[in-house]
């Protein structure tokens, strides 16, 4: 059935508003929605039909009318069972005559629970150590706008005061620049405001390489080579003598100068303390010592490191076969080459035309450990090559968009990647040249960043983004450390939790678990194979694209609330999830009828085949009550 295009549903996953749910091309004005759930909208019914395995599976499942538990008939108000999250019923009548055939399964869903808890409890004790990893220069999902204005404040009727207004983001366990680059260039062109972005993070290794980009951004502003350059820097093992001269050039001036001669130098673009400047200092001295020069006996040799590192990790030499055998005959053939190589050039180039390692690359070993409250001190460290196996280029922004964003044609992925990261960046270097970005960067433990903000008597944020913290510190902790700084005058204000480890308390929810139904991934496979078109068995990243765990993150929601968090006693009951909903006064987006509006709570994994997702990202977002939940 078509319908008329603005009678759809605004709500989606992770499809553009506008846009197929198949193919992602602009809707025509008539559509073909899902006629079960009325949320996936498509542009043509043979996109519905090749969509159904996998929209079937779990989005629809998600946004589509439930089926009582007992008479198996759908109603308009169906509860479901506040025990186990996994079943529903149009009356109380009907839950009361299945009790007896649903009780097994919604006590061991209590069971299980309550196991998660205990193991988040323990997670969270206050002499829980950190296990090392490396600085987390190159990101392991991709890059996010964390604003969408189109999507939120300029929906709410007074779009000229949105356009001109400034906003303020916090971003607590920020990493690399990626998601500030996205956010500052996705802006849009009417927009006439200033954007202010706190970044905190703990590793001085990151925030150094943070510090040292925004510096460059703003020093070379004046050439027109500056953001292909750093989109260089910011990846490539090897780079060209220009940029290694930059970044000498660069660490130079900045390893001499106080923090109000940076603020002063990049025009206010970069605020940040004495004592975490003198910190940074440790990780830029460190790199202007280091030999890079390739054809040198001292050189630090970043390719052998590489190779190394590759060589001992058991997980990605098993998984790159997957990755590659789902990639089309020339993007194989240059992903192969590119884990040999670990290029990241505009255009292709000899290995000889590349004479430099790149001495951001490099940082502390990930064999330390480490607490969360333990200042990290850089000249303590041997500095190594330490990007992590799991984290590349390719992986921080997602495919889809850098496809649509990139016209012409390109010989490998690196070339498009490279481009569409170096536009991105010129979006920036606009923005600082009319002095509307500031970034004010921080090296503190997200749970005391609050005693930071009021000594500095900071404005409170539109946007407070918080990684995967929750994994560490716990919803709980997470959302009572950051409520009183959102903004509670915009009714638009968010905080975004996210979740990448929470799968391995609720062992049913993955299908490389030995506890989940072997039908059940049966079942996966056989969608995989009418979805993509293919016989073969997948690997578990790609089955997860059709199994619906859902109950069972609704479950962990409420393990993890029950477990409390560092300095917040546990419960001694299972939470029900409307009270997880409303946790300490904010209000959770319901992912199930589609609501966040900033960050989807999945993504789909084999519509970003060059993306090698892993499927467990899950993303909630809080409001204050009252506001546009």
């Amino acid at each position: 059935m078509y319908v008329n295009t603005f009678s759809v549903s605004a709500l989606i996953m992770d499809v553009q508003r506008g846009h197929c749910w198949r193919c992602e091309k602009v809707l025509p004005q008539l559509t073909v929605p899902c006629s079960r759930c009325n949320i996936a909208v498509y542009c043509s019914t043979p996109c519905l039909g090749n969509d159904t395995a996998r929209h079937s599976s779990v989005e629809c499942q998600m946004f589509g009318p439930q089926r009582c538990g007992n008479c198996e008939k759908t109603a308009p108000n169906m509860k479901e069972c506040a025990g186990c999250s996994n079943a529903w019923y149009c009356s109380k009548e009907c839950q009361r005559t299945d009790w007896k055939s649903h009780k097994p399964s919604c006590r061991a869903a209590e069971d299980s629970m309550k196991r998660a808890a205990k193991a988040l409890c323990q997670q969270r004790s206050a002499t829980y150590k950190i296990s090392g990893n490396f600085p987390y220069y190159i990101g392991n999902i991709f890059a996010r706008d964390f604003l969408q204005l189109e999507d939120n404040e300029l929906t709410s009727g007074v779009k000229e005061n949105s356009l001109a207004r400034d906003y303020h983001i916090l971003s607590a366990g920020c990493g690399n620049l990626r998601n500030t680059v996205l956010t500052a260039a996705s802006l849009p062109d009417e927009y006439h405001g200033k954007l202010y972005i706190s970044l905190d993070d703990f590793d001085p290794f990151v925030m150094a390489r943070n510090v040292l980009f925004l510096f460059m951004l703003v020093r070379f502003a004046d050439t027109d080579y500056i953001a292909s350059s750093l989109t260089t820097i910011w990846y490539s093992l090897h780079i060209y003598k220009r940029e290694y001269d930059l970044i000498k050039t660069s660490l130079d001036e900045l390893t001499q100068m106080s923090a109000q001669q940076l603020h002063d130098t990049t025009k206010g673009l970069v605020s940040v303390l004495d004592k975490d400047l003198r910190c940074l200092c440790q990780v830029w001295e460190r790199w202007q010592s280091l030999e890079c020069q390739r054809d040198q006996k001292t050189s630090v040799n970043l390719k052998q490191q590489r190779n190394a590192l590759f060589g001992t990790d058991i997980l990605m030499r098993e998984g790159v076969p997957f990755y590659l055998a789902e990639l089309s005959k020339n993007e194989k053939k240059r992903m192969r080459e590119w884990f040999d190589h670990a290029l990241f050039l505009p255009s292709e180039s000899r290995k000889s035309a590349v004479p430099f390692d790149n001495p951001t690359l490099t940082g502390r070993d990930s064999d330390c450990w480490y607490d969360d409250f333990t200042p990290i001190v850089p000249k303590d460290h041997q500095f190594v090559y330490c990007i992590n196996t799991d984290a590349f280029p390719f992986r921080e922004w997602d495919c889809l968009r850098v496809r649509e964003c990139s016209s012409g044609s390109f010989t490998s992925p690196m070339e498009m990647y490279h481009s569409y990261v170096t536009n991105l960046l010129k979006k920036v270097r606009r923005l600082i040249v009319q002095e509307r970005l500031f970034v004010h960067v921080f090296l503190d433990n997200c749970l005391v960043f609050p005693e930071r903000h009021q000594s500095l008597q900071m404005t409170n944020y539109d946007r407070i983004i918080t990684s995967n913290l929750a994994d560490i510190v716990g919803f709980a902790r997470l959302l009572q450390t950051f409520k009183p700084l959102l903004n509670a005058s915009n009714r638009f204000s968010v905080i975004i939790t996210e979740t990448m480890n929470w799968f391995k308390f609720i062992p049913e929810a993955d299908t490389d678990s030995m506890l989940c139904p072997r039908q059940r991934i049966q079942g996966c496979n056989d969608a995989y194979s009418i979805d993509c078109n293919r016989l073969r068995f997948p690997g578990h990243n790609n089955t997860r694209d059709y199994f619906n765990n859902t109950p069972q993150f609704l479950q962990y929601l409420r393990a993890d609330i029950m477990a409390g968090g560092l300095g917040i006693p546990s419960l001694k009951e299972v939470p029900s999830f409307e009270s997880v909903k409303k946790y300490h006064g904010l209000q959770m987006r319901d992912f199930r009828k589609g609501q966040n509006k900033l960050v989807p709570f999945q993504y789909r994994l084999n519509a970003r085949i060059l993306n090698m997702m892993n499927g467990y990202d899950r993303a909630v977002e809080w409001c204050l009550p009252q506001s546009s939940a």
